[in-house]
């Protein structure tokens, strides 16, 4: 029998049903299984989260609370967590249709670790004071000194791609900062960001610190108008960031925008056609093409075109579709059948528009339930619509090119977007400089060519002044978009500031 589960809103440290007048089930999008519930919350409810997290901030004690105890709560946050992974990656596989690597390292377990990364950077990185050295004057000593404070109540709204590590990567480095949260996750995938909540309480983060909420559109329209809230941090569509830009307009709210993409993969010239037979669907099979910034463009030298069609033939056939609790599937489900058609849509477009359509395009036979969608590959121009949109499903477009760097820069570049990229030569430092090259909040150089590896150095490659990172994902670099992409970074010390304002006191 499938688990279920079943949560209340979280409410300036209470659990209640609210306002709402109705459930939101949630469903198994391999199966089509209800596996949850929660109550659908109303802009009421929305009113009040958003009001216990403003007296929460305003009346304090969180945001004045030295670094070093916010620090311990969110380790106690991470214990609580580190206590239920059985539980938690069982939800998330259920919820989201995630398979295997992805969801260990990713989705679930491999997101806890932010909890801590965030407690370790707010206490030994993050810059709270920046003291000037006094002068003399007429009236004696005198000087200036720069503090960060949190940016006051944060609204969150995720998405449904990676529920939880989103959930994790916008409340943990806003509570680090001292910020008040009020959590909206998607409708489809809602139950994980409840087991924050169950976390925060059993840490003893103080009522109306975080408070998580559901609902549709008309809860994300108040909490991205509402007064009271200072900061709206969001992952999502392009189209929806706009609409939250106009929201807040009214009030200057900071926005944290993590929006769409369409990255491209490019080869250079100089690597091999055994290396082009490797390429497949690139990173389209990752979650069923389900994420932001997967390079889900492939921009190959024509001479490399037929090498690449002999790989996909080859690697086509032993691609497992199917439960993401087998540990040999490697693409799951869609997350809804509206997300399966309009990835159908978008196959139409291509075939329409002229592109070759060289594997895949259609449901895979014999699966009765579950969103499933072969991985599907094309080959066409940069105009194309599979080019330029964002599909949010198994689909990967390859553009053909004369192979000079400066082709292969320009058609990376025409795109409204500007998430993410990769760039892969025969050396890493010809892959590095085209990377420079590319409009893209981050960038992957790699080299191809082939080369011994280097041996272990002492200590394993740590040192003095080093350290082993804890383990997992988003606690390290700086992960945004230029461009229509979005507003802003996140992960590390970057994700922090994000959530403070900068005050300059001048005193004497």
């Amino acid at each position: 029998m499938t688990t279920s589960w079943k949560f209340d809103l979280y409410i300036d440290g209470k659990w209640t049903a609210g306002e709402a007048a109705g459930t939101i089930e949630v469903i198994d999008p391999a199966t089509e299984e209800v596996i949850g519930e929660v109550p659908e919350a109303t802009p009421k409810d929305a009113v009040r989260a958003i009001a216990a997290a403003r007296k929460a901030f305003d009346e304090g004690p969180w945001p004045y609370s030295k670094p070093a105890e916010r620090a311990a709560a969110l380790v106690r946050m991470a214990e609580f967590l580190e206590a239920r992974s059985v539980e938690l990656r069982e939800l998330i596989v259920a919820e989201t249709g995630s398979t295997g690597f992805l969801t260990d390292y990713v989705q679930a377990g491999g997101s806890i670790g932010m909890f801590r990364a965030n407690a370790s950077h707010i206490e030994h990185v993050v810059e709270w004071v920046e003291a000037g050295a006094p002068t003399g004057g007429p009236n004696g000593m005198s000087g200036t000194a720069l503090v960060r404070e949190p940016v006051g109540v944060v609204g969150a709204i995720t998405p449904f791609n990676f529920p939880f590590m989103l959930n994790v990567v916008k409340v943990a480095p806003a509570l680090a900062a001292g910020c008040t949260v009020v959590l909206k996750p998607h409708p489809w995938t809602p139950l994980d960001a409840f087991l924050i909540a169950q976390a925060a309480e059993e840490a003893g983060i103080p009522a109306g610190v975080l408070n998580v909420i559901t609902g549709h559109t008309e809860v994300g329209e108040e909490m991205t108008t509402n007064p009271m809230v200072d900061m709206i941090t969001f992952t999502g569509s392009t189209a929806t960031g706009r609409r939250i830009m106009a929201n807040g307009a009214a009030t200057m709210k900071r926005h944290q925008l993590e929006l769409g993409g369409k990255s491209a993969q490019i080869v250079l010239d100089d690597v091999s056609e055994e290396y082009a037979r490797s390429i497949g669907f690139g990173s389209v099979l990752t979650h069923c093409g389900q994420g932001c910034v997967l390079g889900t463009r492939l921009l190959l030298p024509e001479h490399l075109l037929d090498a690449y069609k002999e790989g996909v033939a080859a690697v086509a056939p032993t691609i497992k579709i199917g439960d993401p609790r087998d540990p040999s599937t490697v693409l799951g489900p869609l997350i809804r059948e509206q997300q399966r058609q309009r990835v159908e849509s978008y196959v139409e477009s291509g075939k329409e528009q002229g592109a070759e359509l060289l594997t895949g395009g259609k449901r895979p036979q014999g699966f009765d339930k579950g969103f499933f969608f072969e991985p599907t590959v094309f080959i066409g121009t940069n105009d194309m619509r599979i080019a330029q949109e964002e599909i949010f499903g198994p689909v990967f477009t390859v553009v053909p090119y004369s192979g000079t760097d400066d082709d292969a820069v320009r058609l990376a570049n025409d795109s409204i977007y500007g998430l993410g990229g990769g760039v892969e030569a025969k050396t890493t430092a010809r892959a590095f400089n085209v990377a420079r090259r590319i409009r893209s909040g981050t960038a992957i150089a790699q080299g191809v060519g082939g080369t011994e590896a280097n041996g272990a150095s002492p200590g394993n490659g740590q040192g003095p002044g080093w350290g082993q990172s804890m383990a997992g994902i988003g606690q390290q670099g700086a992960f945004g978009g230029f461009k229509q992409s979005g507003i802003g970074r996140e992960w590390g010390r970057h994700g922090i500031e994000e959530f403070t304002e900068i005050k300059s006191i001048s005193w004497s």
